[in-house]
């Protein structure tokens, strides 16, 4: 069952209504939407990366008027978000008649002169994506494909240094269902695929987010699924390989994923994401799991409606990280949502909905500012989405 179905059938059985419906917020939100460009009728934006408060990328993705997916690629520079050109190589002679198409969906900065971001071209017959900003224009980098696989897909990318950047993804096995993680690392000449674990009698292993504390010090997150329940996936790469590390998730829990990390240092690690109850067995928490440089625990985090999904999470300090994402209402109406730790506890704070319906998908900080970046829609949602999404950068102090 994917996430869209899953989301579907808990805001359709739940009893928890959010309290607009009533749900608490703390007042005060310094969170204030930004004028960024939409170059076509749909648009999305997944991924942000910031350099400095003048320096700020995001990536995404859009539709043309022939319905072909193209890169996004948007800056901001201390005045204004403005649209910058991204090579579109997901072409029908490099895909096939009917499978062409290139999306953006992860970005990480090293310094102005040197970004990255991941994707995917070739729609459903996927290949990876990788693209490189060197201060004047995006280029693809050549990245490799599971030799294996049928598709390969690339989500997030970190970067250690300028010669360490790790991409994290996933492949389906040719002629199979079963999905296996993708890591792929650049040492400052070629992208090649470093061998990374699954989970045993799992036909899906994802992994949907990566950080690094040091080059010998690289975090992943995803899930594991299989027909009865999905499992938190972490592993860890320790300069040598790469190992899964046990996760945490409640107990009555069924559908449990992790979508976002952050690494504040080697005993401060992040991870946030979705699960259907909490521990107490309450609907509308999302997952929040710490590491604290020996095991990774469960922190409760509000219960804001009938599901609450946190995609990104990035972190300033040990008391001052925050998670963005979105809640669904009943009625399938998304809503964008900020969570901040204090070095105590998770409190819900508010967004702005430019819409009827909204959701955020990247965080990134710089300098003690912080970016959120997502999609919104004036008309409302559908299951499993909104009804033609326009970019949505919102920033807060």
């Amino acid at each position: 069952m994917n996430r869209a179905k899953k989301l579907f059938r808990l805001a359709s059985s739940a009893v928890v209504l959010l309290a607009a419906a009533g749900t608490a917020f703390a007042a005060g939100s310094a969170w204030k939407v930004v004028s960024s460009p939409n170059p076509a009728s749909t648009t999305y934006v997944y991924g942000t990366a910031a350099m400095s408060p003048s320096d700020v990328w995001a990536v995404g993705y859009g539709y043309s008027s022939s319905n072909v997916q193209f890169t996004l690629t948007e800056r901001w520079n201390g005045k204004g978000w403005s649209a910058v050109p991204s090579p579109n190589p997901g072409t029908s002679s490099n895909c096939g008649a009917g499978y062409s198409g290139s999306a953006l969906t992860g970005v990480a900065g090293i310094s102005l002169n040197d970004v990255w971001s991941v994707g995917y071209i070739c729609g459903y017959e996927s290949k990876t994506l990788t693209e490189h900003w060197n201060g004047s224009k995006w280029a693809v980098v050549s990245s490799p494909n599971e030799p294996s696989g049928e598709t390969s897909t690339l989500v997030a990318v970190a970067a250690a240094g300028t010669n360490d950047v790790w991409a994290v993804g996933n492949y389906q096995v040719f002629a199979q269902y079963q999905w296996n993680t993708l890591v792929e690392h650049w040492d400052g000449a070629r992208w090649s695929i470093v061998s990374s674990p699954n989970v045993g009698g799992a036909d899906k292993n994802f992994l949907t987010a990566v950080a690094a504390v040091s080059s010998s010090d690289i975090w992943a997150v995803g899930y594991t699924e299989t027909d009865i329940t999905d499992v938190p996936l972490i592993e860890h790469y320790d300069g040598q390989s790469w190992s899964i590390v046990p996760s945490v998730y409640p107990a009555p829990s069924e559908f449990n994923e992790l979508y976002g990390v952050t690494a504040l240092s080697a005993d401060d690690v992040w991870a946030v994401g979705y699960e259907n109850e909490n521990s107490e067995g309450q609907y509308g928490g999302a997952l929040t799991e710490h590491w604290d440089g020996k095991s990774w625990s469960l922190v409760e985090a509000p219960v804001l409606g009938v599901a609450t999904n946190l995609y990104a999470i990035t972190g300033l300090s040990s008391s001052n990280v925050w998670a963005v994402g979105y809640v669904w209402r009943i009625g399938i109406q998304a809503q964008p949502v900020a969570e901040h730790w204090d070095g105590t506890s998770w409190t819900a704070v508010g967004v702005p909905n430019p819409g009827e319906a909204a959701q955020l998908f990247g965080a990134a900080n710089a300098n003690g500012s912080v970016w959120a970046v997502g999609v919104y829609s004036k008309t409302g949602g559908i299951p499993g989405g909104l009804q033609n999404p326009q970019t949505l950068i919102v920033h807060g102090q």
